[in-house]
């Protein structure tokens, strides 16, 4: 990665940024090229950075802002495609907004010779597939960096799907293989941009109508966990702040890390959902991990943790298969600070 657009970066100068890449274009690097092995490359130390908490919320949003810029600048450069070519809609999933990654796949359909339309991050439901029954695209293309942006998407895809058109999803939400995409009712699921070409090669233009399933009871209690999402979120970060041990925490914590905890805990309730659509509990192994990371980087007893997974317990009153979820997902906190002596887990 180029030293010193990684420097503008981290200052937030998208002026300096931009005549980084524009160097890089001159010294003769493809735009492929130059968002393959820079701009996603710095993307990711971007966010591991923030994880580490060493950087703040406001700086990652603030260099992944100039980094779509940059997508966006380098896409001004392809060639328009044959308006004969086939349209492909592109979005991120609805409630998320990572939408880098989605862009990326954008203009690399474009760069494949596909007409694109690209609707960015966290659209509304109903407006996309007004969008889809207007379009009638080739396919839609589907972006998730989060996991916790799963649990309502299963409808949404059985839809499209129900129209006969190829759904094709990627991104780190849905993990390293196809399971939670095909368990959603997704036609396919690519590990990269340059898959979802191949993979868009592959597919038939049109598939066979499938109507959309009924609602399983794992389905219908994430449904009721979506719906009351906001509510669950508030009650799990005021029993965390109640918490004695959580208080001291804070209280010696160098950050005001106390304004992420809504978002962290929003993840965990949303990773929950995620699980009971798509029956994979690994996912909250993950959610797990995750969450020790963020508490061990900042200095907060994990411990904290398990404290978090009692509390969404007691908010799921009446959902019995989210209950034995997170049922599992505490008996593997408890055992992950039971195997570390001063309570960080790992």
């Amino acid at each position: 990665m180029d030293p010193d657009y990684w420097q503008a970066l981290c200052d937030g100068d998208r002026h300096a940024s931009l005549a980084a890449v524009k160097r890089l274009r001159a010294a003769g690097l493809t735009n492929g090229e130059i968002i393959t092995e820079h701009v996603l490359v710095a993307q990711r130390r971007v966010g591991d950075l923030w994880l580490a908490g060493e950087w703040t919320v406001s700086q990652e949003h603030a260099a992944t802002a100039i980094n779509e810029g940059l997508v966006h600048w380098l896409g001004s450069f392809s060639d328009p495609p044959d308006p004969a070519r086939p349209l492909i809609l592109v979005s991120c999933l609805e409630q998320e907004w990572h939408a880098l990654p989605a862009l990326v796949v954008a203009e690399s359909m474009v760069e494949a010779g596909y007409r694109v339309n690209y609707l960015g991050g966290a659209p509304e439901p109903d407006d996309l597939l007004r969008q889809v029954l207007r379009l009638k695209p080739r396919a839609v293309m589907f972006s998730a960096s989060l996991t916790s942006s799963l649990g309502r998407q299963k409808r949404m895809l059985g839809q499209i799907r129900s129209l006969g058109l190829p759904v094709v999803v990627g991104g780190q939400g849905f993990g390293a293989d196809d399971r939670r995409a095909l368990a959603l009712g997704a036609t396919a699921w690519c590990a990269s941009p340059a898959h979802a070409v191949r993979l868009l090669d592959e597919l038939p233009t049109r598939l066979e109508r499938v109507p959309v399933e009924e609602p399983t009871p794992a389905d219908e209690e994430a449904a009721w966990i979506e719906e009351h999402r906001a509510e669950i979120v508030r009650y799990l970060v005021a029993g965390l702040r109640d918490v004695e041990s959580f208080s001291e925490a804070l209280l010696s914590a160098e950050r005001g890390w106390l304004k992420e905890l809504e978002g962290l805990a929003d993840h965990l309730v949303g990773c929950l959902s995620a699980a009971l659509v798509t029956g994979d509990e690994t996912i909250m192994l993950e959610a797990q991990a995750w969450m020790n990371r963020v508490l061990l980087a900042r200095g907060i007893d994990g411990v904290l943790l398990v404290e978090a997974w009692s509390l969404l317990a007691e908010a799921l009153r009446g959902q019995p298969l989210a209950r034995a979820t997170v049922a599992s997902a505490a008996s593997y906190a408890e055992q992950s600070v039971d195997s570390d002596g001063d309570g960080l887990a790992v």
